[in-house]
């Protein structure tokens, strides 16, 4: 037999001997009293989470009312929103820095960068931005090109990386075959 057949067994026998003992009268008295148990100890669960949930509704009020003193938030108009996020951006005559520092963290990878293409043009209807162009090929291991990405990236917050092209010229080949193309914003004028 299973333990589950002697369990089940048992709890017949127990059955069988209260009625028995008790007698229907006596078995409805002890289910009644099993239930109104089970109620005590439900109402007083209920009570205990209705006063847990009041105390949590007070401290939000106590939030609401702190946070209904702080000061207002600024209102800015569109216009000057829009010539903050500009005033973000540098300047286009920081370019040559700029490359500058993509040739520096080249290096700090040891990569050697051939010549590359680089093109300056006006973003239509951005309000006076600009982005600047860097297209650089690149014969290295993939290792070195992701960290002159990341070095470029960090050193640069206006910097983007537009695209990385990576190939493999033959399957036996250790060195890839890299095409980054970085966008870098500007700001054409100061405000």
């Amino acid at each position: 037999m299973s333990n589950l057949n002697i369990a089940l067994n048992s709890a017949r026998r127990l059955a069988h001997r209260l009625h028995v003992r008790l007698g229907a009268n006596g078995l409805i008295g002890v289910a009644m009293a099993v239930v109104a148990v089970a109620g005590l100890a439900y109402a007083l669960r209920t009570q205990h989470e209705a006063a847990d949930l009041q105390q949590q509704a007070e401290a939000a009020r106590a939030r609401a009312a702190q946070m209904a003193t702080v000061a207002p938030v600024e209102v800015v108009p569109a216009g000057e929103r829009l010539t903050r996020f500009q005033n973000w951006f540098p300047t286009a005559d920081t370019s040559t820095a700029d490359l500058r520092k993509i040739f520096k963290a080249a290096q700090a990878s040891h990569l050697t960068l051939s010549r590359g293409e680089y093109s300056l043009t006006s973003i239509d209807g951005s309000g006076g931005l600009q982005k600047f162009d860097v297209i650089l090929p690149v014969k290295e291991h993939y290792g070195s090109v992701k960290s002159f990405v990341a070095d470029v990236l960090n050193e640069l917050p206006h910097a983007s990386l537009a695209e990385l092209r990576v190939e493999r010229p033959a399957s036996a080949a250790d060195e890839l075959d890299t095409r980054v193309h970085f966008t870098l914003y500007y700001r054409t004028r100061t405000t």
